[in-house]
């Protein structure tokens, strides 16, 4: 190109040149013939040498790019070089950069008004039990039962029970690392305090969050002890094109969905907490098959755990006997992610429980204790012996034998349109009992059966519904309702529900619920507030052991310990998250 334009610039020269001989041929010469010609050649040596210069420049400026172009070669050679060594370098690089533990805290206050209407004993029924425990008075099994028929045929008396203001706080500190790509640690260290309180043990008041065990102690509020929560270690691989983990520990077992949807926060755990929300110990094998089938979020989870360990070295008193016919408490089951995008999700979970146990590892302080003597051994308590708890001591649960079976399956729905969100929840229980308890006060209250009464073993079904809808307000603040109902043999693991009032997923019964949620800084700053109100319509609720009765056909001694009629639950919390 710069040849051309060369060769058109001596063109040029040349013409003019031509023109001003013409020219000159035509008028009055100025300068010789000759002369001129002199010039043009001379124009033309010039115009010939600035070509063979603009030549040169051009071949420089073609090797120039020549260079880039290699250059740039050399660079996507280095940067091949460089993923080929982080490919094959990773894991130890990895292993320098990222082995280390990140940590993350929730402090949640909370303030708890709770007003219930509880039905007891008479007055008199329990001054004359008041003066048994307090003789430490014996009794044959005869002698119980004409006491039992006579307190049946005498109607429970209400009450009115107030705690304007139960302050708590919880400290959670989230701990994870991942130090490969396929191997990850997740734990939590966490602590429920009551406000002027560190006992971390409480007075039995007849419903099951009042013994602080293994699946509710990090919950309900005890002392300010700080307790490993979670604790799990999780590898990752693939099958195929099908992604898998598996993890083994201490799962990550309360606050599954939808509990997140009334807290407008990330889901806490694994569980469907409409029936599992207790903490356990366990194992998981999930399967990542979105892209193999092609359903978004589709994935399937298998679930193992332990609920109750009665061998050598768990501690109870049988735990040193050959002939020991406890056996250890198991579960089984799956959580199932049928689909999931943005917006919408469904969830089944089934769980099945092994050998289930009368009782779990605990500790309470009881207000009288029951002993009972089997003189014939054939499994059931001949003689009592009621001693009042005087002093306030604290007493060791354990459990005295395995009652039955127990299966659990939950369906979630939840969606969005717009700023509206709702979900449903279902669930079923079935309990198969086979066995009774040895436990001298729950022979005693005839309490003594799965979901059954006096050694009835009577398959149990139960169904409960819980729903809930909110929508988005200015300033990114929710507001909401929820309700939850149980039928008479409603029975799910839920005693590990974050709510001093009692779990509302355990009622059998109905729960209506209103709430507000507003971010304050950042969503790292939540103010929360709501108000529950619970309206129970048979006993026992959260409770495995015995038939449960209508709350409005109730006796004397159904009433033997205080039973909840109705209850309101207010509630304020700030939560921080970080």
């Amino acid at each position: 190109m710069i040849k051309r334009y060369g060769m058109i610039g001596l063109t040029g020269v040349l013409l003019s040149a031509q023109f001003f001989t013409g020219a000159a041929q035509a008028g009055t010469p100025t300068m010789s013939q000759e002369d001129m010609m002199n010039e043009i050649e001379m124009l033309k040596n010039i115009v010939l040498d600035l070509n063979d210069r603009l030549a040169s420049t051009e071949e420089m400026l073609q090797m120039s790019l020549e260079m880039k172009e290699e250059q740039d070669n050399q660079v996507v050679d280095v940067i091949e070089i460089v993923d080929e060594l982080d490919e094959r370098l990773g894991d130890a690089e990895r292993h320098t950069a990222l082995d280390k533990v990140t940590i993350g805290i929730e402090l949640e206050n909370q303030i708890n008004s709770i007003h219930m209407d509880v039905q007891t004993m008479p007055a008199a029924s329990q001054i004359q039990i008041g003066r048994m425990a307090m003789s430490g008075a014996q009794f044959s099994a005869a002698e119980a039962g004409q006491m039992k028929q006579m307190m049946n045929m005498q109607r429970a008396q209400k009450q009115k029970l107030h705690n304007d203001a139960l302050w708590t706080s919880r400290l959670r500190i989230d701990l994870k690392a991942k130090p490969t790509r396929n191997l990850s640690f997740v734990g939590r260290l966490s602590a429920a305090k009551v406000f002027g309180d560190s006992t971390g043990v409480k007075w039995y008041n007849g419903s099951p969050n009042a013994v602080t065990m293994d699946g509710n102690v990090h919950s309900t509020g005890s002392d300010s002890a700080l307790r490993v929560e979670r604790a799990f270690v999780t590898y990752f691989g693939e099958i195929g094109d099908t992604p898998y983990h598996f993890s083994l520990g201490r799962r990550p077992a309360l606050g599954g969905a939808p509990t997140d949807f009334s807290t407008s926060s990330v889901v806490g755990g694994s569980p469907m907490a409409h029936g599992v929300n207790w903490q356990f110990d366990g194992a998981s094998l999930g399967f990542g098959l979105e892209e193999a089938t092609g359903v978004p979020g589709l994935n399937f989870k298998l679930c193992w755990g332990f609920g109750f360990e009665s061998g050598v070295g768990s501690g109870n008193s049988y735990s040193m006997s050959y002939n020991s016919d406890v056996d250890d408490m198991q579960f089984a089951g799956w959580i199932a992610n049928l689909y999931e995008d943005e917006h919408t999700k469904i969830v089944n979970m089934y769980a099945h429980a092994f050998d289930v146990t009368d009782g779990f590892t605990g500790l309470v302080v009881m207000p009288f204790t029951i002993n009972g003597m089997d003189f014939n051994n054939d499994g059931m308590y001949d003689q009592y012996q009621m001693n009042a708890n005087t002093g306030g001591y604290i007493s060791r649960t354990e459990a005295t034998a395995n009652i039955g079976a127990l299966d659990i399956v939950t369906l979630l729905g939840e969606t969005k349109i717009d700023k509206v969100g709702f979900f449903l929840d279902l669930a079923l229980s079935h309990a198969r009992p086979s066995g009774i308890s040895a436990n001298p006060m729950l022979q005693f209250m005839g309490t003594d059966a799965l979901m059954n009464s006096n050694g009835e073993q009577n398959d149990r079904t139960g169904y409960s519904i819980w729903a809930g809808l909110k929508t988005e307000l200015p300033w990114e603040a929710t507001v909401g309702v929820e309700y939850n109902w149980g039928s008479q043999y409603w029975i799910g693991f839920t005693g590990g529900e974050d709510n001093p009032a009692g779990s509302k997923l355990a009622t059998r019964g109905s729960v209506y619920e209103l709430f507000y949620n507003q971010p304050i800084v950042e969503k790292k700053l939540t103010l929360s507030m709501g108000a529950q109100y619970y309206d129970y319509d048979y006993t026992g609720s959260g409770n495995p052991m015995g038939e449960p009765v209508k709350i409005s056909e109730m006796t004397a001694f159904d009433a033997f310990l205080p039973v909840t009629d109705s209850m309101w639950n207010y509630y304020m919390n700030l939560i921080y998250r970080w």
